[in-house]
């Protein structure tokens, strides 16, 4: 028996070597990486406290303008807060008229946590697009992002790709979107160390401006022509850098952190299409400039017919605009910023609402809609249940 065991404990040791070898060989060496900062970190995906495992460029804050908070704060049902500590939330904002009228945190989160806000970094990094354009460094929002990207400059369809196509998803860029297969492109892009490599190195698989396909390689494909575009002006500039200047101070936003695929001195770039680590207040403060046009103290922060053209439909799929996703159909209308495990900051225009749910799970039911999780339709309504 003992012989046995022995024998079968080499033959699977072997088959083990083989795969690992396998692995490697095949160019997917990421894997051991993502192994150690998912599995080995108790979590089968990436999650909101991950900024450990990467690099961080910080994100400058501004001097501090603090929310107003109104006199009376409006409390949570008690089904949403049981639905928020099963789904272990980090912390639930409501902002009407620019006021805070709700704000809970969940052990072991506070107002002062920074966590990850996965892919509503997608729309931040569509903001500082427009930003980009309003400066004079970008010449326009639908400029062939060819011009950035001599990688496609000679390729039939990439070379027809617009910037607001990437924004969108409307580019036709090549990529599978999936965040728990161990071996993907997605797992790649998050853990490879290479953003720019791994987006620039796909080619396009439909003409642009044809069809809708949700990809965070679209948004990083989208930052690395913006960043070139920022370096031809600076060569010292960078995204978080130009997000600080643009946004976060002038916002009065405290600190935060972009992770970068690798380090700076190693030539290490922004993760742009997730993974800016911020507090929930300064989240539900980039609803609120959303809300207001992108103006801010009296300042255009942002031109306000960019904020209104993204925050419509963009042509192709009513339920997403450029970095925004959006049920223009519901009963009052609203649209939202979405990542990675139920991370929302939604703004409901004709209410005057700002909501912001983080968190380490979500829900994945949608009967509401095909699009749209259940659970967003259920934070709108608690935050209109609590100013009407």
């Amino acid at each position: 028996m003992a012989r046995w065991l022995r024998r079968a404990f080499l033959a699977i040791l072997g088959l083990l070597v083989l795969a690992a070898a396998a692995i490697q060989l095949t160019g997917h060496g990421y894997f051991w990486t993502a192994l150690r900062h998912t599995y080995l970190d108790g979590h089968n995906t990436a999650h909101i406290d991950d900024a450990r495992n990467f690099p961080q460029a910080v994100i400058a804050g501004g001097r501090p303008q603090p929310w107003p908070v109104a006199a009376v704060q409006r409390p949570l049902s008690e089904s949403l807060r049981a639905y928020l500590s099963e789904h272990r939330s980090a912390a639930f904002l409501v902002a009407h008229r620019g006021e805070l009228i709700h704000e809970t945190y969940f052990a072991p989160y506070s107002a002062e946590s920074r966590t990850n806000g996965f892919s509503m970094v997608k729309t931040l990094t569509t903001l500082l697009a427009g930003a980009a354009v309003a400066d004079g460094i970008l010449p326009d929002f639908d400029a062939p992002a060819a011009r950035w990207l001599p990688e496609y400059a000679g390729h039939p369809l990439g070379a027809q790709a617009t910037l607001a196509q990437f924004s969108a998803m409307t580019s036709g860029h090549e990529w599978t979107e999936n965040y728990y297969l161990p071996l993907n492109p997605t797992t790649e892009l998050y853990f490879g160390g290479d953003a720019a490599g791994v987006v620039l190195r796909q080619g396009f698989e439909r003409a642009p401006g044809t069809a809708f396909e949700y990809s965070s390689a679209s948004t990083q494909v989208l930052a690395v022509a913006l960043q070139r575009a920022l370096r031809e002006r600076d060569p010292g500039q960078s995204l978080s850098r130009y997000l600080s200047q643009r946004l976060w101070q002038p916002l009065g936003l405290a600190d935060a952190s972009w992770s970068l695929d690798r380090p700076r001195e190693q030539g290490g770039m922004e993760m742009a299409y997730c993974c800016v680590h911020s507090r929930a207040r300064d989240m539900a403060r980039i609803g609120q400039l959303l809300l207001q046009d992108g103006q801010w103290n009296g300042q255009a922060l942002l031109p306000a017919a960019f904020v209104q053209r993204i925050t419509q439909p963009n042509g192709l799929a009513r339920f997403y605009g450029h970095g925004l996703w959006m049920d223009p159909d519901h009963a009052p209308p609203f649209y939202f910023l979405q990542g990675h495990l139920g991370q929302y900051v939604i703004v409901v225009p004709s209410e005057a609402l700002v909501i912001v749910r983080l968190g380490q799970y979500r829900t994945q039911e949608r009967t509401r809609h095909a699009q749209i999780r259940d659970e967003v339709y259920r934070y709108v309504e608690e935050a209109l249940r609590m100013v009407r």
